[in-house]
């Protein structure tokens, strides 16, 4: 999952990258009124995956589990002959 995250946060980075120069943030047109609406949800979708980036659980390394003696069970063995 954390590399799904990483991937989004950078394909963020690129649409910010490649809309910014284009985006129209100044005046008083329905274009600029999508601008910011857009940089709102590019800033939502970015903090989102940085929150999942920045507090995933850390992996746990598995230990075996100790069987108890009693839990076991008696255990036969047989020898060939």
């Amino acid at each position: 999952m954390k590399n799904r995250c990483i991937l989004s946060l950078l394909i963020c980075c690129f649409l910010l990258y490649y809309a910014l120069p284009e985006l129209q943030l100044h005046g008083n047109s329905l274009s600029v009124y999508f601008s910011w609406t857009w940089l709102s949800l590019l800033i939502m979708a970015f903090a989102g995956n940085l929150a999942a980036v920045l507090f995933a659980p850390k992996k746990r390394k598995q230990v075996p589990h100790k069987i108890d003696q009693k839990s076991r069970g008696k255990v036969k063995y047989y020898q060939r002959g």
